[in-house]
């Protein structure tokens, strides 16, 4: 069932918690064929409840599909995790971290000491096996999940105003890492994720999230 409406509180919390798993790591086989299954059994269900995405959530699924068996799939979906976001793609590559689009576009800059601020001030720290700068995609959807949980029930005005923050902050630079990917992405899947992606920030969030202008 689809949504005609802007998603719910728990529907945003929960495709952005899809979304940081998207980006944090290569997929595994059981992922693929899951991805595989009916779009509103997979996954991607979280996202595909969404009405205003479905489309491009159906299509990054038939992307997978198009791999061809779950074997070939998730090769060339891990070469093209590692090209992106791992360093091996060189210049040809979509570094998943703020620092790489602002300032001189050198890691481990403002945007991962800030982070890193935030994540203190809310008890969270990367897990140790993700040894990943504090302004990676995925730990920045990933603070931002538990923060929405968090005033979901509380209210708290501390915890609305970070994610009104981490809403500005994704979309400051979100743009330029969803061009790259779709520059450089040899598989088409995490273009297609990363569009995604930025789509849904532009949404309006129901309650804590000022819409898009």
């Amino acid at each position: 069932m689809t949504m005609n409406t802007p998603p719910s509180g728990p529907a945003y919390t929960e495709a952005v918690a899809v979304f940081s798993s998207l980006f944090g790591a290569p997929l595994e086989i059981i992922d693929i064929e899951a991805i595989r299954r009916p779009l509103d059994e997979g996954p991607l269900a979280q996202l595909a409840a969404i009405s205003a995405i479905r489309d491009g959530v159906s299509d990054l699924r038939e992307t997978v599909i198009a791999q061809g068996e779950p074997q070939k799939g998730v090769s060339e979906l891990n070469k093209a995790f590692c090209k992106l976001f791992m360093g091996l793609g060189g210049p040809r590559s979509a570094p998943p971290y703020e620092s790489a689009y602002t300032g001189d576009g050198r890691l481990y800059q403002e945007p991962a000491l800030e982070m890193g601020k935030l994540l203190s001030k809310q008890g969270l720290a990367p897990s140790e096996d993700f040894p990943e700068a504090p302004d990676h995609l995925a730990l920045e959807l990933s603070l931002m999940e538990e923060t929405l949980r968090l005033a979901g029930l509380t209210e708290d005005k501390d915890d609305i105003a970070l994610i009104r923050d981490l809403h500005t902050r994704l979309l400051g630079w979100v743009p330029n890492f969803a061009g790259a990917c779709a520059a450089h992405d040899p598989s088409g899947f995490y273009a297609k994720a990363a569009q995604l992606l930025l789509t849904f920030l532009k949404l309006p969030h129901p309650k804590l999230v000022p819409a898009a202008a």
